[in-house]
């Protein structure tokens, strides 16, 4: 049976006509005519996650596993407010959401009602559609919402994909389950369009005629079919590719700039700098990369934006490419003899960052994740948090088919945790979590549920607080920093781990932690496995600090 409400039976219907059958149901009375009819429909795979911010991040988890859209689905108030972190993650990351957020009647809202607040539109410029439908009472009524949730569906991914938001007036009575089947209902549809690229713009000839070219690669799922392409234009046409774990590009070649741009002198990054730049995909982790392009003498800087959105991030765009990442690049690469570009520019980078070589840390953050990345089987899942977790990360190699994932659409604390249970729980491969202590706590709601996989394992590097913090200069001297900006504290993750049904293991030195690593990633646990590595935060600042005075001391 589902609810008699009509907006709730023509959602319902349209979605599985969409193929969109991953729900994350938080509780609530407002909704409750959403939860009944997903939960009694066998077509559809339900989650039910307490708390909206942490429902908001396993929902993302569940589209990077799956690849597909996946709704999440929350009642009236400031439960919409508390997705809105998922929902800016989504928007940057470019990740089909599907926000359904249920509503009292548009007359009280702003009468001092139980859980009112204006939700029309409230994630703004952060969705790709919001729509709300109205209270159907007419046939008018149920045209006009058909047409509503089809068109926030098909702005799941329209050239752009990301969140689109529906918001779902609901009035009293609202717990009739009196409807036998759902309707037959309108499906709207949109064609594929395809990218053709006009030779009238002349990039192949133009991309031809400069000797120092340059491909930064952002972050892109897994499974993107860019390694191929690229490595294609790297050795047929001597082009510099810079990507990192986020990309998702095999053979990195130039795996080590950040550290060769952090020992270059002013002279060296002039002749580093590139003549044309290609950018593709989201953010890259490298600030340090971003301010050397910023300032380089960049003479063209194409963007390829399947939407046609100006995106500028190294200040320095010629062209907007509306076009996919594929087309584009076989577009350039075809047809064309390249035996006479010079292979200088690409053998500068090349030698360059060959001197450098991944840390030989003692008992660190930087040893641990070292140990952990290196110890990874092949094919894994690795979910990395932002910050410390994150940058570390790019200093070792990853085994091969590592799939690599992190919220840096928005690169905020939240939400790690709770996207890699989401994630694991829709996959059936291992799944690593690498975290620090500050972002795990921060989301601890991400363990409180029924859905953590026996597949999952996660790494903290319990510091004691933020320790990233520490290692900037400036604000490392601040009298602030212990107590109000790394969050200084003595609390383990060891209770909350058992409760929840996890193994747990800890690690105080470089001995017990490599025990521990083969327990953390046995493939025959039954149970998901936490791993708890204890360090101090000057110890890290130490061994970061001595990584690079010990590769900028190997170029002389």
């Amino acid at each position: 049976m589902y609810s008699d409400k009509k907006s709730v039976l023509e959602l319902v219907a349209l979605l599985k006509a969409h193929d969109i059958t991953q729900v994350v149901l938080s509780p609530g009375s407002r909704n409750s005519p959403l939860i009944h009819s997903f939960a009694n429909d066998a077509d559809f795979t339900c989650y039910s996650i307490v708390d909206e911010r942490s429902a908001g991040f396993f929902a993302l988890g569940i589209i990077q596993a799956t690849g597909k859209p996946t709704a999440v689905c929350c009642t009236s108030g400031t439960a919409t407010l508390n997705l809105a972190p998922a929902v800016a993650e989504a928007y940057y990351q470019e990740l089909p959401l599907l926000v359904l957020s249920a509503d009292r009647p548009q007359e009280w809202i702003g009468q001092m009602d139980g859980q009112t607040i204006p939700q029309i539109a409230v994630f703004g410029k952060l969705v790709n559609c919001s729509v709300q439908l109205p209270v159907v009472r007419n046939s008018s009524d149920l045209w006009y919402c058909n047409r509503l949730i089809n068109e926030a569906i098909l702005n799941l991914d329209n050239r752009r994909k990301g969140p689109s938001h529906i918001n779902i007036q609901l009035e009293e009575p609202l717990f009739n389950f009196n409807v036998e089947s759902l309707p037959d209902t309108r499906v709207i549809r949109k064609s594929s369009q395809e990218f053709k690229i006009s030779d009238q713009d002349n990039y192949r000839e133009r991309f031809l005629s400069f000797d120092k070219k340059m491909i930064i690669v952002g972050q892109l799922p897994p499974d993107n079919n860019l390694s191929g392409i690229l490595n294609e234009l790297s050795s047929k046409y001597n082009v510099v590719i810079l990507s990192d774990h986020l990309s998702n590009i095999s053979d990195r070649e130039n795996r080590a700039y950040e550290v060769l741009l952090r020992t270059s002198t002013e002279q060296e990054m002039l002749d580093l700098s590139p003549e044309l730049l290609i950018t593709i995909g989201g953010h890259t982790v490298s600030k340090r990369l971003k301010n050397f392009i910023r300032k380089a003498k960049v003479i063209e800087h194409w963007h390829i934006s399947p939407s046609g959105e100006v995106i500028d991030t190294y200040m320095s765009v010629t062209d907007i490419i509306t076009s996919d990442n594929e087309t584009f690049l076989k577009h350039i690469s075809g047809g064309t003899d390249a035996s006479s570009i010079s292979p200088a520019y690409k053998n500068l980078w090349k030698d360059r960052c060959s001197v450098f070589s991944e840390p030989d840390a003692e008992y660190s953050d930087l040893y641990a994740t070292g140990l952990l990345l290196n110890s990874l089987p092949e094919n894994v899942s690795l979910q990395l948090a932002n910050s410390h977790s994150v940058y570390l990360a790019q200093l070792f190699n990853l085994p091969a088919g590592t799939k690599c994932f992190s919220n840096r659409g928005t690169n905020g604390i939240e939400g790690s945790l709770s996207t890699a249970v989401g994630y694991s729980a829709a996959a059936n491969s291992m799944t690593v979590l690498l975290t620090g202590d500050l972002s795990f706590f921060y989301d601890i709601n991400g363990i409180w549920n029924r859905y953590i996989s026996p597949n999952l394992r996660i790494m903290i590097n319990n510091n004691g607080g933020g320790g990233i913090f520490d290692t900037l200069p400036g604000l490392n001297n601040s009298e602030a920093l212990n107590d109000y900006i790394t969050a200084a504290h003595n609390t383990s993750v060891k209770s909350w781990a058992e409760q929840q049904g996890f193994i747990y293991l800890s690690a105080n030195n470089s001995d017990e932690l490599q025990k521990q690593i083969l327990k953390l990633l046995a493939p025959e646990s039954k149970s998901p496995v936490i791993l708890e590595v204890f360090t101090t935060i000057e110890k890290n600042s130490l061994e970061i600090k001595s990584y690079y005075q010990q590769q900028e001391n190997s170029k002389l």
